[in-house]
This record gives C-alpha cells, structure tokens and sequence, in this order.
C-alpha cells in the first residue's frame, strides 16, 4: 500500500498523455474529455463502482446492516447513478478550465494525492465489515507506512509548489470522510476507499480553481 501514491503517477502520466493529445487534436475540452475517459479505462472503473455503491448505500438512510447489503448489491440505484453523473460533469468542467501548461502539473499529480488518501484512510479507519476485500488495508497500515507514502506523494510534487497545500485540505477531507461513513455504518469499507478515491480527486481540481482564481 505504500506504493499507492506511485501507482498514481503511472496512472498520472496517462491522463497527461491522453489531454496532451486531446489538446493538439481539438482544444482544452476535448482534452479534458480524453483526461477524464482514459482514466476510466485505466482503472476499469473500479473507484467509481464504488462511489456508486457508497452513495446508493449510505445515503439510503436505511439501517447500517441494510446500508452494507445495498452497498454489495451490483445494480446501480438513482443515488449512485446521480453521483456519477455528477461527479464525472465537475470533474471534466474543472479540467477543461485548468490553463496550459499547469494542467499537466495538475493532472500528474491528481491521481497522486488522491491515493495517498485511501492510505490515510485504511489507516485512520476500521472496517465496517468482518470480510471484505477493504479489509486487506482497512486497519492494518502503519504509521511508518503513511509516512513513507506520504513521501513518495511529495516528492513529484515539487515540480509544482503550489499543489503541496492541497495535500492538507485532502487529508483533512478524508479524516471528515471516514468520520462521516463511519457514523453510519461503523467504519469503512473497500468500496469507500475507492469511493474517497473519487472524491479527493474532484475536492483536488476544485481546491487548484480556487487558488488560481485567488491568485
């Protein structure tokens, strides 16, 4: 799990490649739509299955023991399909808005930060659930473990000081995030990992608009 944050950059310079291209093809929106889809592939839609998932389940307002049985059940409900729709519509807005050259910078260092926070995550959280796949990090990072991948997420980000803040605001979103679920249903599980995935990505793009536009 410590190489989280480095599996991000791999991932990273993809989403790089496919907006450069979209870019010298057509323009920033078509480069954004390339960004946003190639990341998709990539990870097979693993993370938005489960924002899917989470936001059927645990805005069910239903009891956690049925939240949980929604949460395993693999038809997508409303809630679910709102929350991908919704999110994948910011993130390709706040994409298409970044400027050029910062958006590469921006986008290398997106799927970075935001797997540095399913670590933070699995090591401030406990599992909802006595088996599960979420279970093989849930509760059992260590200390030294979040350091070091914390780490390894700092040092490509110094190609672009500016997004060293982020990391802050997006550990403090998972720590409200897994506080939140964790009220509901007692802890967390693979699929709020992967849902935190999502969001910390979406919470990235709209802290860099913030800056920039206060800047």
């Amino acid at each position: 799990i410590i190489y989280f944050p480095l599996v991000g950059l791999v991932i990273g310079m993809f989403v790089v490649a496919s907006y450069y291209i979209g870019l010298k093809l057509s323009g920033k929106l078509l480069g954004a739509a390339f960004a946003t889809v190639v990341e998709i592939f990539i990870t097979g839609g693993l993370h938005l299955d489960g924002l899917a998932d989470t936001f059927d389940g645990i805005y069910s307002n239903r009891p956690k023991d049925r939240i949980l049985e929604i949460m395993k059940d693999s038809r997508l409900g409303t809630n679910g399909a709102l929350a991908l729709f919704a999110l994948l519509l910011l993130k390709f807005a706040l994409v298409s808005d970044l400027a050029v050259p910062e958006a590469y910078a921006v986008l290398l260092l997106m799927p970075v930060f935001s797997r540095l926070n399913v670590v933070f995550a699995s090591r401030v959280g406990e599992p909802a659930r006595k088996q599960g796949m979420g279970n093989l990090f849930i509760g059992r990072v260590k200390t030294k473990q979040l350091i070091i991948a914390l780490v390894i997420a700092i040092i490509p980000s110094l190609i672009s000081v500016k997004v060293i803040p982020s990391i802050g605001v997006l550990i403090l979103f998972a720590f409200w995030y897994v506080k939140h679920v964790s009220y509901k249903i007692d802890g967390i599980t693979g699929d709020i990992l992967g849902s935190l995935c999502e969001l910390s990505e979406l919470v990235f793009l709209l802290f860099i608009t913030v800056i920039t536009a206060i800047l």
